[in-house]
Parts: structure tokens; C-alpha cells; sequence
């Protein structure tokens, strides 16, 4: 019996040293590759302070050696990122392929200060430390195998542009179709991000880039998009306004993207036995709320079980409120739940909602459709 059991024990090795031959599997490759000597990527500098009127002399140059040869039959390709220091590559350049039988990479004044202010929102002037890593990819292999990573970091120093002033011109608007009179948007990012938050008018409007003349002018493509009208011959669209009230309007001029929506509240707030901040008016816990989706509010964190409701201001009980239609409604934070609620000026009759149960919730209020839905995360 024994040495039948040997024999199988045997045999059973033999099987899978032969699969592994026979696919060219390495263990260490499936796993995170080590190397005797792995692949380096270096820097052409430590540092760099980019300057105006040089946009297109070399700021940096990355070059490596090859990476580690992973078998018979398969080859590497080599592709290039960088992000901010510390983001893990969360918010990383887009993936560049380098070609067959290069092994550097280098990047303009221009294209480096662009990224600095455009992708990653960094003002200018401001000194950040950049992670750049070259990844090896396998290919052509029988199993998959990891690739082989390398990074390199470096400081630069970016230039500000100025700012890009853009207008809000048309009947919507307080100045109407005088351009001398366009209502100016906020930069957030420069010559980026944009937004305008107040009063609008029925009618319609659109973005112009100088008080003194229509074109360029930024106008609507679709619900999200936008699109740059030079001359006449170009359509012109126009954003619309069906219902007189605050709005928010944000744009995103590299992308030519847009949001727009009905904003009747500026700030919305939390009270209750199932928040953090108890029955304490002076200090209610603030939902939040972002401008390139400035339709909604949100909140996410924990709530105990209990009863809570959304005041509009602070300090004064007799602010206006957001509630449930009827008191005592049940929030399970799931699909069963009520989303329908209601503004109630003055806080009076006063309802409630009631959180069944503790836990971590994710809270999205949308004041404009009188909507709320409690997600138990």
C-alpha cells in the first residue's frame, strides 16, 4: 500500500514539473518579478523651474536600460506615466506606448507647465515632486506575468499664464446682450475650471472670452458639452433658462465639458439623534457639495438610529427646512426606502426622518427635484 502511495505521490510531481516546462511558468514572474539586476529609469534632472517664452526647450528627459528577459516567445513593451507625488498614480498622465527600441522619453517646458496647471490643477509658481515610472509589459507569454516597474521623481516649478477672464452675456443674464456689460465667471483653476453662481432670468445665454467682441464665444453642444463658435457662419447655440431662480453654472475649458443646474439653496445641514452633531442647531454637520455637479449635495459617514431632518441655515430653529412628507418616515437605506421630501418654510410642522438602524450611509440630496435617497453602504 505503501508503495503504491509513492508511486502516485510520484507521478503527481512528475505531472506538474512537466505542466510548468511545458508553459514556461516561473513563479516568482506570476507573483511581483525580482531580478538580480532590475530595470532603472533616471532623470535628466533633480529639479526644474519651467519659464514663460521657453514652452518648447526640453524640461526633462527620461531614459532607462531594458527590462529582464522573461522566456522564449515573449517580448516587452515599455509604457510611460507620471502623477503627483504621493497619488499612487491615481491621477496619472493617460498611459503613453513608447516604440519598438526606445528607451527615453522627454517633455517640452510647454507640455510640462500644461500638465501642471491643466491636469493636475497646480498654480502656477507653486513647486510640486513628480513620480514618473516606466512599466515593462509582458507580452507574447503563454501565463501572464507581471511587469516590471520603475520610477524616478523630480521637482518642478511651474509659471502662471494669467488669467483668462470669460463672460456671461444674453437675456438671462443681468447685462443682457450688451457685451460691455457680460457677467464675469469665477476661475477656480486658471484658464481651466470656471463657474458662476446667481440670479438667472428666463431666457438664454452664453460664454464669451472678451467683453469687447461675440467671437470666440463658448456655447452648448449638447447637455454636457461645449463647443468654440469663431465666426458667424458657426451656429450659435445657446444655454436656456426655463424657470427664473439661483443657478450654477461650471465649465471645464480644456475639456469643453459643462454643468448647469437650478441651485435654490446654497448650503444644506443635518440634525437630529442620528447625527453627529445631536440636536445642536449652532453646529449642524454640512452636506457637500461640488461645483462640477452642482445639482446635488451629498454626505457620507456614519449615522446612528434615530431621527434627523435638513436645516437650510444655522443658529436659529426657525430656519427653513428640508423634510419628509410625512413624519416618523422610515429610512432602511435600501430601495424600499421614500426619496420624495419637501421644503417647509420656518420649520413648521415639523417632521422627521427616522434611521432604522446605525451604519455607515451615503446621503445624496437633490434640493431642485426634492429628492433624497439614503444608501446603507
Amino acid at each position: 500500500m505503501k508503495t503504491i502511495k509513492k508511486i502516485i505521490l510520484l507521478l503527481l510531481l512528475t505531472i506538474c514539473v512537466s505542466a510548468c516546462e511545458d508553459t514556461g511558468i516561473v513563479s516568482n514572474w506570476l507573483q511581483n518579478p525580482v531580478f538580480e539586476k532590475p530595470m532603472t529609469v533616471v532623470a535628466s534632472t533633480d529639479s526644474i523651474i519651467l519659464k514663460e517664452g521657453h514652452e518648447k526647450d526640453t524640461a526633462v528627459i527620461f531614459t532607462w536600460n531594458k527590462g529582464n528577459d522573461r522566456g522564449a516567445g515573449t517580448k516587452l513593451t515599455y509604457l510611460f506615466r507620471m502623477d503627483i507625488a504621493g497619488k499612487s498614480f491615481e491621477t496619472a498622465t493617460n498611459v503613453e506606448e513608447i516604440e519598438p527600441g526606445i528607451f527615453s522619453k522627454s517633455i517640452t517646458v510647454g507640455e510640462l507647465n500644461t500638465l501642471l496647471l491643466e491636469h493636475w490643477g497646480i498654480p502656477g509658481g507653486s513647486t510640486v515632486k513628480i513620480d514618473a515610472e516606466i512599466i515593462a509589459r509582458v507580452d507574447s507569454s503563454k501565463q501572464y506575468q507581471k511587469p516590471e516597474l520603475a520610477s524616478v521623481s523630480f521637482y518642478a516649478k511651474g509659471f502662471s499664464l494669467g488669467p483668462l477672464p470669460l463672460y456671461l452675456v444674453g437675456s438671462a443674464i443681468s447685462g443682457g446682450w450688451d457685451y460691455s456689460k457680460g457677467v464675469k465667471l469665477t476661475e477656480i483653476i486658471e484658464r481651466k475650471q470656471y463657474s458662476y453662481t446667481g440670479n438667472f432670468s428666463v431666457g438664454t445665454f452664453k460664454v464669451i472670452e472678451s467683453i469687447s467682441n461675440e467671437f470666440p464665444s463658448l456655447n452648448p453642444l449638447s447637455d454636457s458639452l461645449l463647443y468654440y463658435r469663431t465666426s458667424a457662419e458657426n451656429k450659435d447655440s445657446l444655454f436656456s433658462i426655463s424657470k427664473s431662480g439661483r443657478y450654477t453654472f461650471y465649465m471645464d475649458r480644456s475639456t469643453l465639458k459643462y454643468a448647469l443646474a437650478y441651485t435654490p439653496y446654497e448650503k444644506i445641514y443635518m440634525v437630529g439623534a442620528a447625527t453627529t452633531a445631536g440636536w445642536d442647531i449652532n453646529a449642524p454637520v454640512q452636506l457637500n457639495w461640488d461645483v462640477k455637479n452642482p445639482e446635488v449635495f451629498t454626505f457620507t459617514g456614519s449615522l446612528l438610529a434615530g431621527e434627523m431632518k435638513f436645516p437650510l441655515s444655522t443658529g436659529n430653529w426657525g430656519c427653513d427646512f428640508l423634510m419628509p412628507i410625512a413624519n416618523g418616515t422610515i429610512i432602511n437605506g435600501d430601495a424600499t426606502d421614500i426619496t420624495t421630501m419637501q421644503f417647509v418654510a420656518g420649520g413648521n410642522p415639523d417632521k422627521k426622518w427616522i434611521i432604522k438602524s446605525a451604519g455607515t450611509y451615503k446621503i445624496t440630496v437633490n434640493p431642485a427635484k426634492l429628492t433624497v435617497v439614503f444608501k446603507k453602504l
